[in-house]
């Protein structure tokens, strides 16, 4: 993760763009920004990036490819922003430790993620979906204390740490047939004890529960909890629980991502993939913010993710096709939110825009009502192209050669947008720096 991180940071620099590190106090985080030549009171679009890997497994869940797509996404609207002469600003923020801490909820909490009216990000999955409804999970770490003894000689006088360990499993594995069809449970005792003649003085479990919507998560935390507390009364154990971080369940902007869902649909032939499973720390965006968590294809073997197979096929020049593919996409969308204020502001007003946390919200008004966003019906000529260009591309049956550099001007008689956001997406340079990522 240090490694990607610096590389990501290095190459953005490289292209002149304004980089912070250590974003939230977090060593492998960073944002970088582009403001439009013509002003950045306008649209905040975000996209993210992954770039930590899965021990022993190593990339197991793609983030090398979400890496890619996020620098992807952002050259492209920082470019859109330019030549159309749009006011607004893009970030990349390098989001690290999804799979371990939660990084982008420590971000949030940061206040990293301010100011942004749309955040968007890429992930590989067995199919494609705009509608991702992830579970919500919460992480803990349960130690039991006993006492140690011999235990040929004097196992009456010890109190059995490991055995409060196997209790609670086995009270959590009885449990799952009164689960609830979307509700998950499962875990590892870390450690039971030291030698096999040795009554455990200690021992340690962590432990994951997942439930599909955020009002379950209470509930079933609070069932699981007292199977571990059972588990030490019957051992005459002590115990300790540290629920270290929260993941809640994404909700996709319902307009942005039925849009993804028709790019893809197109291109594949397929419908979009339901139950996928798993979890994420974008869903915790996903509550504050307008939002897309786009999932796509990752080779069309039908893997799942955190397996040797996923890390094999990640690796391959059709995952990163499909990925780029994804990011162009990715970017139309952003790209017609950007430049086309009309339909940007009828999705606000209809109250598709994510509500916002509000504090301290003066008395008469409500906290659901948008703040301005800075974009002006005033447009010049080239972003009033660009918007007939967009709408245009968005019913294009999008089916074309994906090697780099190549122009696709045959459906818009050589349109800027076509070339910008359809093929100097991500220049041929970055994928071989980047590339690298993906044989960890």
């Amino acid at each position: 993760e240090h490694k990607a991180s610096n590389l990501l940071c290095d190459y953005l620099s490289s292209k002149g763009f304004g980089i912070e590190r250590q974003a939230g106090g977090l060593d492998t985080a960073f944002v970088a920004t582009h403001a439009s030549s013509v002003g950045a009171d306008g649209l905040c679009i975000g996209f993210c990036s992954e770039y930590d890997a899965l021990p022993d497994i190593g990339h197991g869940c793609g983030h090398n490819l979400i890496a890619i797509s996020g620098v992807a996404m952002f050259l492209a609207i920082a470019r859109v922003m330019d030549v159309c002469r749009v006011p607004g600003t893009v970030r990349l923020f390098g989001t690290p430790a999804e799979e371990a801490v939660g990084g982008k909820i420590k971000m949030l909490d940061k206040g990293v993620f301010d100011g942004a009216d749309l955040l968007m990000m890429l992930h590989p999955a067995p199919g494609y979906s705009g509608a991702w409804h992830s579970q919500c999970c919460l992480e803990m770490a349960v130690e039991y204390f006993g006492k140690a003894s011999h235990a040929a000689m004097a196992p009456w006088d010890g109190v059995n740490a490991g055995s409060a360990a196997v209790i609670a499993l086995q009270i959590l594995g009885v449990m799952r047939e009164q689960l609830k069809p979307d509700w998950r449970t499962h875990g590892i005792i870390t450690h039971g004890g030291s030698a096999p003649n040795v009554i455990p003085a200690y021992s340690r479990i962590e432990y994951t529960v997942r439930t599909g919507w955020e009002s379950d998560l209470e509930t079933l935390r609070e069932r699981v909890l007292r199977a571990f507390s059972a588990a030490a009364l019957a051992t005459g154990c002590t115990h300790k629980v540290t629920e270290e971080f929260a993941y809640l369940d994404n909700q996709d902007n319902p307009v942005l991502g039925s849009m993804y869902e028709e790019l893809m649909r197109k291109r594949y032939n397929v419908p979009p993939a339901s139950n996928v499973g798993g979890s994420t720390d974008f869903g915790n965006l996903s509550k504050r913010f307008i939002s897309l968590h786009g999932m796509f294809d990752l080779a069309g073997t039908g893997v799942p993710n955190h397996t040797v197979e996923f890390t094999r096929d990640a690796r391959t020049e059709e995952a990163h096709k499909r990925t780029i593919f994804a990011a162009k996409s990715t970017a139309l969308i952003a790209g017609r939110c950007l430049v086309d204020a009309d339909f940007w502001n009828r999705k606000r007003d209809s109250g598709l825009r994510r509500t916002r946390v509000a504090t301290n919200t003066p008395p008469g008004s409500s906290p659901s009502q948008p703040s301005p966003t800075g974009i002006s019906s005033e447009m010049p000529p080239e972003t009033l192209k660009c918007i007939g260009m967009l709408k245009v591309l968005h019913g294009i049956v999008l089916s074309f050669p994906f090697e780099m550099g190549q122009v696709f001007e045959e459906k818009t008689n050589g349109g800027k947008l076509l070339k910008l956001v359809y093929s100097q997406i991500v220049p041929v340079d970055i994928r071989m720096v980047l590339v690298s990522l993906a044989s960890r």
